[in-house]
């Protein structure tokens, strides 16, 4: 693993943070933090057995600082062939007890899901536990794709490069947040769509769109069910 000079002060932090947030600082450290842990998850070869997805993918590779705060990180197996629950327990082991830079991660479990549990030495103290829930789909219904890192200026802080990420294609990205709109809490999967809805430049294919959501809103069904 490449030893990075990762320069962060709690000044970079608050510049970052999202505007007119009581939980603005809380939410630029899991931001910058999942930033770091996605370059080591690369790093060590973890990205080639998932690939990313959901609303935080959205904000680091298409939205950058126009995006959502998103705390939860989302992935996909990458191959039917590999064993799901081996390759969460990989994920989990590569995550749990690490330092990158001023933060640290720990992985807990709360009612049967993993959680990332963050710690800063950027005080003050944040508001509460800083976390983001870890959730493993099956393998996507199309090729996955790599994406570059939308830039924002806390990156120069980083010491190095941010590596492209292997992502879903945004259009199954799409069609999975549409199958969850009625779901529980879908204010974010909303914020999302019409984010994308409402940008200039990117490229849907909206009749694909409708096709993909019917087998995801049927493996929702099934996965919530259980």
């Amino acid at each position: 693993m490449t030893d990075y000079d990762v320069c962060l002060t709690l000044g970079h932090l608050l510049r970052h943070a999202p505007a007119q947030s009581p939980q603005g600082r809380d939410a630029a450290v899991i931001d910058v933090a999942q930033d770091l842990l996605l370059r080591h998850l690369v790093e060590q070869g973890v990205l080639s057995l998932v690939a990313f997805k959901g609303g935080t993918a959205l904000r680091k590779v298409y939205a950058g600082a126009a995006g959502r705060f998103s705390t939860d990180l989302d992935f996909v197996v990458t191959s039917l062939a590999d064993d799901p629950d081996a390759v969460v327990s990989l994920l989990i082991e590569t995550i749990h007890g690490t330092r990158l830079g001023p933060f640290g991660y720990q992985v807990e479990q709360r009612r049967g899901r993993h959680m990332i549990i963050f710690s800063s030495d950027l005080g003050p103290d944040p508001t509460g536990v800083l976390q983001s829930k870890i959730d493993v789909g099956p393998p996507p219904w199309l090729a996955l794709i790599e994406r570059t890192w939308v830039k924002v200026p806390i990156h120069k802080r980083y010491g190095g490069p941010l590596p492209a990420l292997p992502v879903v294609v945004l259009a199954e990205n799409v069609a999975e947040k549409i199958a969850r709109l009625n779901r529980r809490n879908p204010a974010r999967d909303a914020y999302d769509l019409v984010w994308v809805a409402s940008t200039p430049g990117l490229e849907l294919d909206r009749p694909l769109i409708r096709r993909l959501a019917v087998p995801y809103q049927a493996w929702l069904n099934e996965h919530l069910a259980a």
